[in-house]
């Protein structure tokens, strides 16, 4: 019951984050000059932007299948919520919960968030310049959460030892 309650919480507070931080970029950000605001200048800037494609924009613009993109991103809640169901400690229903969160924000996003010029899009808003010139692609809250719980899942599993018996559930 832990893990369900785990799972469910960070996954409707990491949805919720993203989805509210994405509205205050769209509402503070249209009026900045050029959509853009310096945070630590040069390294960290707001910069509002839609997203139409893939993740990083390995695809530009998805077309109408960013139907099909944003409800398998909605769809996988179901298959992360069984993992996290499934999982030892609460570390994996936490990460997992981290990813759903980022999953339904950006997957909202792909279905209903509108963006100029029509259509809909992915809100992304924060970017980071490389010192040399450059930035890192745009991005969002819903990423952040992703990339967390990813990197949480990656580091746990490093961490254990496969050699190592599994504990009891209950004393023999």
């Amino acid at each position: 019951m832990a893990r369900l309650a785990v799972f469910v919480v960070m996954t409707l507070f990491g949805g919720g984050c993203d989805l509210r931080s994405k509205d205050w970029a769209e509402e503070t950000l249209r009026d900045a000059p050029g959509w853009t605001m310096s945070l630590v200048e040069p390294y960290l800037e707001l910069a509002l932007s839609y997203n139409r494609g893939t993740a990083f924009s390995f695809v530009g613009d998805l077309g109408e299948a960013r139907w099909v993109l944003g409800l398998v991103a909605l769809a996988m809640v179901l298959v992360l919520l069984v993992m996290a169901l499934r999982a030892r400690d609460l570390y994996g229903p936490l990460a997992m919960g981290m990813i759903a969160g980022g999953a339904i924000g950006n997957g909202v996003d792909r279905l209903f968030r509108e963006a100029p010029g029509g259509g809909t899009g992915v809100v992304d808003f924060i970017r980071v310049n490389y010192p040399w010139g450059g930035s890192w692609p745009t991005f969002n809250v819903a990423d952040v959460l992703v990339a967390v719980g990813v990197g949480m899942i990656l580091v746990t599993s490093l961490r254990r030892d496969p050699a190592a018996p599994e504990p009891a559930s209950e004393p023999t």
